[in-house]
C-alpha cells in the first residue's frame, strides 16, 4: 500500500478523538443554562454565544487553524461558564445545566490539548502523499500566549459584566481586537509538522526555521529516539518530552529565524550531520517512518 493510499484511507475512517470532541462541544448547547443565564445582558450572552460557535466550527473543520481556534478559545468559554458556577450568590441560582456543561466543557477543552487530538488537524491540510505530525511547542512562546489569552479574558469580563453599555461596547471591540491578534500569533503553533514524503523527510517549522528543512531518504541514516549524550543540533526551541534524532548522512544546512537562533544562542545557518525534532507523538512519527521505508 503506497504513503497516498494510507493517507487517503485514513481521512476517509472517523477520527474518535474529533468526534468525541465534536458531540461533547455540541451537546452544551441544549443544557438548559450552560452557556447563559436566563435575563443576562445581551453583550455577554452574544459573547458567549459566538465564542462557543467559533469553538464548535474548529471541531467540524479540522485544519490547523481551526485546532489554532479551539485550543484558545474554548478555555475562555470554560472560564466564563466556571466563573458563573462559583460566583452565584445563592444554590438556586446553579442551574444542574450550568453544573454538567461546565464539566463537559472542561474535559472537552483538556482533550484539544492532547497529541492525539491535534494529529487529525494536522494531516487534514496535507496533501496526499504526506503524513504530518505536529511539533510540541518551544517552552518559549508558552508565556507570551498565556498572557494574550489573560488580556482576552480580561476584556471579555469587561464587557460581559460593565453596567454602562459604552464601557461594555469598548471591552468588546478591544477582546475581538486581541483575540484576532492573539490567534495570528499562536497559529504558528499549528502549521509545525514533521513531514514525511515518499522522497524524504521535511521539517516544516516558521517559528524556529527561516527556510523549511528537506532531506531526501537516500541520505537519512537514521530516525530514533535521541540518546542522553546526543551531539545533534537542537531544532526543537527547548521543549519538553521525548526528542526524536535525525541522524543525516552528509551535512545539511539549517536556516533559523531569528527566535530560533536566539533560542539556540548559535547562527542562523548551520552545517549538520543531525538534529533534533519533537513530534507531539513521537512513537507514531517513528513507526510512520518505518512504514515509509517499508
Amino acid at each position: 500500500m503506497t504513503n497516498a493510499v494510507r493517507a487517503a484511507r485514513s481521512r476517509r475512517l472517523p477520527d474518535p478523538w474529533l468526534n468525541g470532541v465534536r458531540c461533547g462541544w455540541l451537546v452544551v448547547a441544549i443544557l438548559p443554562g450552560a452557556l447563559s443565564a436566563t435575563g443576562a445582558p445581551v453583550i455577554a450572552a452574544s459573547l458567549v454565544w459566538v465564542a462557543w460557535a467559533m469553538v464548535a466550527v474548529g471541531t467540524l473543520v479540522a485544519h490547523p487553524w481551526s485546532l489554532t481556534v479551539v485550543r484558545f478559545v474554548a478555555p475562555l468559554v470554560v472560564a466564563h461558564a466556571g466563573w458563573r458556577v462559583v460566583s452565584a450568590s445563592d444554590a438556586n441560582d446553579v442551574r444542574l445545566g450550568s453544573v454538567v456543561g461546565f464539566f463537559v466543557m472542561l474535559a472537552v477543552a483538556l482533550v484539544t490539548y492532547s497529541a492525539s487530538y491535534g494529529a487529525p488537524h494536522a494531516q487534514a491540510a496535507a496533501y496526499g502523499h504526506e503524513r504530518r505530525h505536529l511539533l510540541r511547542p518551544p517552552v518559549a512562546v508558552l508565556l507570551p500566549l498565556v498572557v494574550l489569552w489573560t488580556l482576552v479574558a480580561v476584556a471579555a469580563g469587561v464587557a460581559a459584566d460593565a453596567e454602562s453599555q459604552r464601557i461594555a461596547g469598548v471591552a468588546a471591540v478591544a477582546a475581538a481586537a486581541l483575540l484576532g491578534f492573539a490567534l495570528r500569533r499562536a497559529s504558528v503553533l499549528a502549521r509545525r509538522w514533521l513531514v514525511f514524503v515518499p522522497a524524504g523527510i521535511a521539517v516544516h517549522d516558521p517559528l524556529v526555521l527561516r527556510d523549511t528543512f528537506m532531506v531526501r531518504g537516500h541520505d537519512v541514516r537514521a530516525l530514533h529516539s535521541a540518546p542522553a549524550d546526543t551531539q545533534a543540533f537542537d531544532a526543537t526551541g527547548t521543549t519538553w518530552g521525548i526528542a526524536l534524532e535525525l541522524v543525516l548522512a552528509r551535512p545539511h544546512d539549517v536556516t533559523l529565524s531569528n527566535f530560533g537562533a536566539r533560542v539556540s544562542g548559535t547562527l542562523d545557518r548551520l552545517h549538520v550531520t543531525s538534529l533534533l525534532v519533537a513530534p507531539s507523538r513521537p512513537a507514531h512519527a517513528a513507526a510512520d517512518r518505518e512504514t515509509q521505508r517499508a
